[in-house]
């Protein structure tokens, strides 16, 4: 029966099918927050519920593992070791026993038809991978695209923002630690590439990012820094090739004269880094905050 796959399937080239998708969903954190009570109850909300919620906890703290298991989640204590969010990932999607894991960040609420859906019309262009990503200025309906090798230009793939994926996939290629930023569109680069397959790429106003370290109303240089690093040097060579450099540099200039010594700081420390990754491979660490 489709609906019933046996227990986590060594995966062919074909794509996993399902007429319902059946997933745990797991979550990084680090804090028991409000918002993270809500990401938990908009997954329990969901049109089809995860069969588990696994929550990654790198707190190295008792008592935010007691408030993490006071929702009601299974915690999946964090190895021991500096912070890294491919390592996060592989060690919750190991604990996963559901056939698609749903890779959802503690920011980010999600309509409660958005998995389904998305499972369903992956489903209907022979896909098995759908993820989700905030809607545009003034974007009232859902953009929906089929994302694959050819339009994939390194930052667009799949986002581990929310990310629904058949867990042998990743268990099979897990994320590599050595990908200290944007460690999802590496693993979408070799996804793309070997399975010469796309994904269902979902823009829509039912998905919220609400970082308070990274977002509309705060912004990390130091986390775009290390994403454009990381694409750079394990994604895309094209980003820090000298024409990249050089227009990074202007940019730098033009923001000195208009006086925005900190965005002018920003994108002259960036053309820096551009280059020194032409000579070095770039290392930082994951937790930019």
């Amino acid at each position: 029966m489709a609906d019933q796959p046996t227990a986590l399937p060594l995966l062919t080239a074909a794509p996993l099918t399902m007429t319902r998708p059946r997933y745990g969903a797991v979550i990084r954190a680090y804090q028991c927050t409000p918002l993270l009570k809500q990401v938990v109850e908009g997954l329990r909300a969901q049109t089809v519920p995860p069969e588990a919620i696994l929550v990654v906890d790198s707190s190295r703290s008792e008592e935010t593992a007691a408030g993490f298991a006071a929702l009601g989640v299974t915690v999946v204590p964090y190895p021991d070791g500096e912070f890294n969010y491919s390592r996060a990932i592989n060690v919750g999607v190991a604990a996963n026993l559901a056939p698609l894991t749903l890779i959802i960040s503690s920011h980010v609420l999600l309509g409660p038809e958005m998995v389904e859906r998305g499972w369903r019309d992956a489903q209907a262009r022979g896909l098995e991978i759908a993820f989700w990503v905030p809607a545009g200025p003034g974007q009232a309906d859902d953009v929906a695209y089929v994302l694959n090798r050819r339009n994939f230009n390194g930052r667009n793939g799949i986002s581990n923002s929310v990310a629904l994926i058949p867990t042998r996939r990743i268990l099979d290629r897990p994320y590599r630690e050595e990908v200290f930023s944007a460690e999802d569109q590496e693993w979408s680069r070799y996804y793309y590439r070997t399975f010469k397959r796309g994904s269902w790429r979902v823009q829509t106003p039912q998905m919220q990012y609400l970082n308070p370290n990274h977002g509309t109303g705060v912004w990390s240089w130091e986390k775009l820094l290390n994403e454009e690093l990381a694409i750079g040097h394990f994604v895309n060579r094209r980003v820090i090739m000298p024409d990249r450099i050089a227009a990074r540099f202007l940019r730098g200039v033009l923001a000195m004269i208009r006086r925005r010594p900190d965005r002018a700081r920003m994108h002259l420390s960036i053309a820096k880094a551009y280059l020194m990754a032409n000579f070095r491979a770039p290392k930082a660490k994951s937790r930019y905050f």
